[in-house]
Parts: structure tokens; sequence; C-alpha cells
């Protein structure tokens, strides 16, 4: 069955879900402040609109995938102003908890619905249709948008109420950056000791420090001499600011988390801001002098 959706953000990801929406058959209105993104979604079969407002007129769900929190909030504020009954807005940006718990009050006051539904599995699993989707929010309304999701989801999870699909993106996010931090700290100590970067990471991956990152992320960003990007620093310094700020709440310690971010903090510093998120083990390598490319990604 088609239906009629409309898409605020066309990042990365959002750009790579609407290919992935119009496939499926969907009427897809776009909106994005970058005309570029608008007219290369244009050129795969969505709609244009000039506004977040028109992008949810008669739309059955309006997606969202956003930078932050301010910009969520304002985009929401503005659809519900609109008087959009019935709407259910699906929230693909990584925001914090409590801001979706409101915004998910907000819209039921408004007759409309908002889950939070964050994704993991970065430019590779939006590009393959194979994002892992974490939703927050009331039962019915989720399997509402589940036949929409399916076109561009391999794993979809409903976690729980409100603001739960974000907590555990938080908390995903926190451990990811974490285990790069960890690597980056260990794969250089090894290689500085004389050990072959290739022999470390054949002998790593397959021991017990192995992890996704190092056997699938790794040798498509960091280990490769373009090192593209897929997530930038920027945006993983931010996630771990929101992990903290819940965290804080909570009353939970953070030590180590606090320690990550500051070297995220050193990476944004030293002008890796708009990077792959990876480029945080740059510290390292400022320190040893030795890239950590392996042979297999030599020019």
């Amino acid at each position: 069955m088609t239906s009629t959706v409309g898409f605020v953000g066309l990042g990365n990801i959002g750009s790579r879900v609407v290919a992935h929406l119009v496939k499926a058959g969907h009427d897809v209105a776009v909106y994005d402040l970058n005309t570029a993104a608008v007219e290369a979604a244009v050129a795969l079969g969505a709609r244009s609109v000039s506004s977040p407002g028109e992008a949810a007129t008669k739309a059955a769900a309006l997606f969202l995938s956003l930078p932050t929190p301010a910009i969520v909030d304002g985009v929401v504020t503005e659809v519900l102003s609109l008087g959009n009954q019935g709407l259910v807005i699906v929230d693909h940006s990584t925001i914090d908890p409590d801001t979706s718990r409101r915004l998910a009050e907000d819209a039921h006051a408004a007759g409309a619905s908002f889950l939070d539904a964050p994704v993991s599995g970065g430019v590779q699993g939006a590009e393959a249709g194979t994002l892992a989707v974490m939703l927050g929010g009331d039962e019915d309304t989720v399997k509402k948008v589940i036949p929409l999701i399916e076109s561009y989801a391999g794993n979809i999870f409903h976690v729980g109420p409100s603001g739960s699909g974000q907590a555990i993106k938080l908390a995903n996010n926190q451990i990811t950056a974490a285990n790069i931090v960890a690597l980056g700290e260990g794969l250089s100590s090894a290689v500085a000791a004389g050990v072959d970067l290739d022999t470390a990471v054949a002998v790593l991956t397959k021991s017990s420090a192995n992890s996704n990152v190092l056997s699938n992320y790794f040798p498509k960003t960091l280990f490769t001499e373009e090192r593209p990007t897929g997530f930038a620093l920027d945006f993983m310094h931010k996630d771990l600011g929101l992990f903290l700020a819940a965290a804080g709440k909570a009353k939970l310690p953070t030590p180590v988390t606090g320690l990550v971010r500051d070297l995220f903090s050193i990476g944004q510093r030293d002008g890796r801001g708009g990077k792959d998120f990876t480029s945080v083990v740059e510290f390292y390598e400022d320190f040893t002098g030795i890239r950590l490319q392996t042979k297999g990604n030599d020019k």
C-alpha cells in the first residue's frame, strides 16, 4: 500500500531513506534548507515543498532527520501549529529523551502523534536499506508506521514509551565512541611497540577485543587513505553531550564518557569536527607519528 509522506532533513541518512521510500512507491514531499539535496531527491522522484508544514499536508506520516534538539523542536512546533489532526511524526534525529517526551505530549494535545525513532547503521546501512530503528512511543502508533519503515530498515525495535528510543540510541553512541577511543589507544600502542598494523588488526579481530567498529567500520574509514566522512565528529560530540546531560539528571556517574568526550573536544579544537568521528583517533597518531592505515588501503 502506498502512502503520502513528508520528509524534513536530507543529510547523509535522510537523503538515502527518501530514496528507499520513493522506490517503494510512496509519494514523498521533501524539505531541506540545502537546495542541492532537495534537487537530488526530486531527481529520484520526490516532490519539493516550501516548508516543513507543507511537507506534512495530507501526509500520513512526517519523517524528520535533523541535527539538533532545537531544530527538531522548531519544526515540530511549526507543524503542530497547523492543526494536522491524525499526523504521525517519526523523528529519526538523535536528540535527548526529555525533548522527545515533551514533543510527544505536545503532539498528543494537538491531536497528532510523535515517535522518537533514532537510527543506527550509518551511511552504509541507509544506502543498503538495513538501518536499525529504535522506536519510542505507544504500540498502536508504532504499528501504523512500521510498513513505511520496513522499506529502509533491516531491524525495527519498539523499545518502550516516548524517550526510550533516544535513551538506547545515546547509549549505543556512547559505547561506540568509547570503543573507538579504546581501539585507537590500543592499536597505536601496539604499532609504536613494533607490531605491524595489519597483523595487529588480524589478531584483534579474532580475539576478545573484536567489535563491529574494528572489523567493519574502521576498514571503510580510519584504515583508508581517504578517510571518508560517514558520521561527523561534531555530531558524535553533540550526542556524547546529550548522554552526559541525561545521565546527570539520573545522578549516574560517567567517568568513562567524560574522558571520551574530552578527546572528541580535542578533535574539534584541532579542526576535525567535519571529519568522520573515527578521526578522534588521530589524537594518538599525533603522538606516535604513525598513521593507522592498513596496507590493503595503500595507494
